[in-house]
């Protein structure tokens, strides 16, 4: 079975999704934290529930608001004939048009049948699972026994309870048993059996406190009908909730790593069905190494039987998948939204190029296009000075600088992530025109999409050292050589007058704040993520300054602060 459209209402962060599923079997969901991409596996898992008794509290609604009641509904599709059969749900059959992502109450010739479930959670907290349709909007019930045959497992941060043979558990559905509760119950009467026999070794002082107990009770007039003794208590003893467990040898497998625990889970629930199964898995890259990562997603790409929702913070999961398998999740006043990574409209992005070369941007909100790597450095040393006065830190602002490694490849980083609905700015040098112009700013504001370049056709470094304070030039000229830059000679090569080997003893004049600007540029004083950060350090204190407050520099470097913390 697949699940072809789903809808939740006020359920934990979403007050509302609504999301038309292709006809795929991987669906990545990345994105920002906290935008609800567990959540949705969560309402998936939910609609499905084995559990005749599944539970709710008030904090599973949205803002704990209990007037307005949970909904989830899923239309799920390639149904077995047994849940198509008159005496099942035959007669609440509904058409789906894939190609339209259109639903038809009325099956239509080429529709394909479907059912919708519907969960509902009022305040009372007893959910109610219907099949619905127009033509009878109340429902019939959703049995519990056929939302397990619906197959959906989730693998979790916690799965130990998935490797024994309890009630509901991925272990559980592959074990070929006629009343699998039948057979944990005669497990259970054997190890009684067992312990008897070992009455005199292992009871011997259990035994001794029951005779006191029995000659207490006698001596209370308490009836005893033949001896009190010690024993186990088939009611109570946990075997049928999890006390069988999976070993290796005499090891439980709940003590593997969280990682291989949870990539053994994804293959036992790939076995629970012979024809099909729905596997929800939370961060699907934790506690795995890189090429466990590589492996695991290589296993479930090569499952033609089932279909898979992931969610991931991982740069190695993107790189793994293609671009047709990712969908990024925005949310904004609990309203979420699901945007595919590939579509008509983004074909010539190339979205696929930028999830290899810049993975760690599509797991952010906003992203920052920067022409190279000075920038980025720089930025992020700008943050951390930021953050350390007080400021939001990029982290929880959302916010990622993007190396895009040259001016030509700007537009199209930009483009691309703003297709995606991402918040975009871009930061570029006005000094090469051919690569991007100030017709691409144009382009790129009229999209939306905000852009810091240097005024006059300048370089981040021309710019900053014609509109820092003097003592600010000199320290980055002298961080330059402290990086290992021939700082005078690239200076005296800009320059038609001699220059003073000693940089405390330049003097500012308007030629040189020049040949200092164009020597750092060309000479890549600061062309790395780790010059640029520290370069950011040097001039930090330049901000408190009135006079530069009032120069270009200051000017779109606030600008970007703003778009930041408030955007556009």
């Amino acid at each position: 079975m697949k699940i072809r459209r789903l809808e939740v209402t006020n359920f934990r962060g979403i007050n509302k999704l609504e999301w038309n599923l292709r006809d795929e079997r991987i669906f990545c969901l990345i994105g920002k934290g906290d935008s609800t991409k567990t959540t949705v596996l969560e309402a998936i898992r939910c609609v499905f529930s084995p559990q005749w008794n599944h539970t709710f509290s008030d904090s599973d609604f949205y803002h704990c608001n209990t007037d307005n009641p949970i909904q989830i509904e899923v239309i799920i599709g390639q149904l077995t004939s047994e849940l198509c059969a008159e005496k099942k749900y035959g007669a609440h059959l509904r058409g789906w048009s894939k190609s339209q992502f259109s639903l038809n109450d009325e099956p239509e010739d080429d529709d394909e049948p479907v059912l919708s479930v519907r969960l509902v959670v009022a305040k009372d907290l007893e959910p109610k699972w219907k099949v619905i349709t127009d033509r009878n909007p109340d429902g019939v019930d959703f049995k519990a026994s056929d939302r397990a045959k619906v197959g959906v497992g989730l693998i979790g941060t916690y799965s130990d309870k998935q490797l024994t043979w309890a009630a509901g558990t991925a272990l559980a559905k592959i074990t070929e048993a006629d009343n699998l509760n039948e057979s944990l119950v005669e497990a259970t009467r054997a190890a009684r059996i067992s312990l008897d026999g070992q009455r005199e070794i292992v009871l011997k002082k259990f035994d001794a406190a029951a005779s006191k107990s029995e000659y207490v009770a006698k001596n209370l007039g308490v009836p005893v009908g033949q001896e009190y003794k010690a024993h186990l208590d088939l009611n109570t003893i946990s075997i049928r909730i999890g006390g069988l467990t999976l070993h290796d040898g005499d090891i439980p497998l709940r003590q593997l790593g969280l990682g291989s625990k949870r990539m053994l889970l994804c293959g036992i629930q790939k076995e629970n069905l012979d024809d099909q199964h729905i596997t929800l898995f939370d961060e699907v890259e934790y506690g795995l190494e890189p090429h466990r990562i590589a492996r695991l997603v290589k296993y479930i790409r090569d499952d033609q039987a089932g279909q898979y929702f992931l969610t991931t913070h991982s740069p190695t999961v993107l790189r793994e998948l293609t671009v047709e398998q990712l969908y990024v999740l925005h949310k904004e006043n609990g309203c979420v939204r699901v945007v595919p990574a590939a579509g008509n409209e983004l074909g010539e992005l190339n979205i696929q190029g930028h999830i290899r070369s810049s993975a760690e941007a599509f797991l952010s909100r906003k992203v920052i296009v920067c022409e190279g790597a000075t920038e980025v450095g720089f930025l992020r040393g700008m943050d951390s000075l930021w953050s350390a006065n007080g400021r939001l830190p990029f982290s929880y602002l959302g916010v990622t600088p993007l190396d895009a490694h040259g001016a030509s490849k700007v537009r199209g980083l930009a483009t691309g992530f703003n297709a995606l609905h991402y918040d975009v700015m871009v930061v570029a040098d006005g000094d090469e025109q051919k690569q991007f112009s100030e017709k691409d700013v144009a382009d790129l504001k009229s999209k939306g999409i905000a852009v810091v370049m240097w005024t006059d056709e300048l370089s981040i470094e021309q710019r900053a050292m014609a509109d820092l304070p003097w003592v600010h030039v000199l320290a980055s000229a002298k961080l330059a050589q402290e990086l290992g830059s021939p700082v005078h000679d690239n200076v005296k090569s800009k320059l038609k007058i001699p220059l003073d080997e000693d940089i405390d003893n330049w003097q500012d004049t308007v030629d040189l704040r020049k040949a200092i600007g164009d020597a750092a540029k060309s000479s890549s004083w600061f062309k790395n993520i780790s010059s640029g950060d520290r370069w950011a350090e040097v001039i930090f204190p330049a901000f408190e300054n009135a006079e530069f407050q009032q120069k270009e520099f200051a000017i779109q470097l606030g600008k970007f602060r703003t778009w930041a913390e408030h955007g556009l």
